[in-house]
């Protein structure tokens, strides 16, 4: 049942909690998946969405965990809000204890300043309405593309310097001006923690990102890059979210990658869970980019935004390593083999007939 109203909410149930959780970014790959998590140890989680947010996409996240989402997704409490909007961020904040933010827009394509205002104005908000309402604790979600880059000089780790280029996406600005954000809010006295995901797989009701991959290669992907990166399971991130709010730990960031792999061992993996043709045709960087680069120009005449240019063919055909050294130590996490997760959920698709 949603409710609209902060005060009815804390009426009902700020009794039955110690501590109240509030989630941005819920309907989403790692919030949806969070709040699963969080519902296993919790009797109710709040979380905000947008009027045009589509909350069925959590009853499909759900189902991949059990046979009866409808009895968990009861446990939700919504509130409307914007992150974009303080006043409705701070209001809903009110009587929280602890705050997930999640809320994010995760595109290597979409309009810069959509990317930059959401991520980074929205955060800026998140901050100060957390700063206001004394939240005990803030976990902020950001990722590797906001960490350093060391190229064939060793794994990238949480103290490899990050520095702007030609080659960075809008949305690796992004994140990385996020992070600051927080950084300045921890100076300020906010208790918070700072997460850099790898790149994400996972159920997502929404059938984005890497989920939307995974469709790609279900109908038969004919291409691979040479590049490749860190990647982690959601559960995984989400699990180490948790461990860590509810850890003293504050004041620090943390690279969540398990395993290091080539694009074209991931896609390979995803055809063998869905039983299709491996791919086969090799793209190279210089093809890549050229493509990129053209479909950029052509772009830019017949004013689109094209699915890939530049700056995407330079992160879909690099390769960098990450180190999860500090993560391991900290919490003693143990991360799920890519190939075993991939598989897992490439069977969850095809038998929902994804």
């Amino acid at each position: 049942m949603q409710k609209y109203c902060f005060l009815s909410v804390f009426l009902d149930f700020t009794s039955k909690n110690e501590k109240m959780i509030l989630v941005t970014g819920g309907t989403g790959l790692v919030g949806g998946n969070l709040i699963w998590h969080l519902l296993k140890d919790n009797d109710r989680i709040i979380a905000i969405h947008r009027r045009t947010s589509n909350q069925e996409a959590l009853r499909f996240i759900f189902s991949f965990y059990t046979s009866t989402p409808d009895d968990f997704l009861e446990r939700i409490d919504w509130i409307i809000a914007d992150v974009l909007d303080e006043n409705s961020i701070s209001e809903a904040m009110q009587n929280i204890s602890i705050v997930y933010h999640c809320a994010a827009i995760v595109s290597f394509v979409t309009n810069s300043e959509i990317i930059l205002d959401t991520n980074v104005t929205g955060t800026r908000n998140v901050v100060r309405a957390a700063i206001a309402n004394n939240i005990s604790k803030l976990c902020f979600v950001s990722s590797i593309a906001a960490c350093g880059s060391h190229g064939i000089d060793g794994p990238v780790d949480e103290e490899t310097g990050w520095k702007d280029s030609s080659n960075r996406s809008p949305y690796s600005r992004s994140k990385y001006y996020s992070e600051q954000e927080v950084w300045k809010g921890i100076k300020e006295g906010l208790n918070a923690v700072i997460v850099n995901p790898g790149i994400i797989l996972g159920v997502s009701g929404n059938l984005t990102g890497s989920s939307e991959l995974f469709l790609h290669v279900q109908k038969g992907l004919m291409f691979y890059t040479k590049g490749g990166s860190g990647y982690v399971d959601v559960q995984d991130v989400v699990k180490a979210m948790i461990l860590l709010t509810k850890s003293d730990i504050s004041g620090e960031r943390f690279i969540l990658v398990g395993e290091n792999c080539s694009n074209r061992n991931v896609l390979n993996w995803m055809a063998d869970g869905f039983g299709t043709r491996r791919p086969m045709i090799c793209i190279g960087k210089t093809v890549l980019w050229m493509v990129g680069c053209l479909l950029e120009l052509t772009g830019k005449v017949f004013h689109f935004r094209p699915v890939i240019d530049r700056e995407t063919a330079f992160a879909i055909s690099n390769r960098e390593y990450y180190s999860n050294n500090k993560i391991k130590e900290a919490i003693g996490i143990d991360f799920k083999p890519m190939k075993q997760s991939i598989h897992a959920i490439s069977r969850f698709y095809t038998n929902n007939k994804i």
